[in-house]
């Protein structure tokens, strides 16, 4: 069974997850919508979905953790492993895209 502070660890890390992809998704939405070549708003479009993957897949883990936080699942290592990765993965991109919104500035 796992504790109400693993539970809310885990909560949190999806938390910073879903808002990281939602700016992600928010920056590359604008983007297939500027005045740039085809090709780029392709490219745009493609990451704004799985940036709004990313944050629906932080939202319902932080909803399964709430219905069933004490499965096996949620204490495995490979499990705590990905979901890092997925967050290291949206958080780079937000840098990337605050610091691409500075220098638009």
């Amino acid at each position: 069974m796992l504790s109400i502070t693993w539970r809310a660890a885990a909560a949190g890390l999806e938390a910073a997850t879903a808002v990281c992809a939602a700016l992600n998704l928010a920056y590359f939405l604008h983007r297939t919508t500027s005045v740039e070549p085809f090709s780029r708003k392709v490219a745009a479009f493609v990451l704004a979905v799985l940036s709004f993957g990313a944050a629906v897949e932080s939202t319902f883990v932080i909803g399964a953790l709430g219905v069933s936080g004490d499965g096996p699942v949620f204490a495995s290592a490979a499990w705590v492993f990905a979901r890092l990765a997925t967050f290291a993965g949206t958080a780079c991109i937000s840098a990337l895209v605050l610091r691409a919104m500075g220098d638009r500035k």
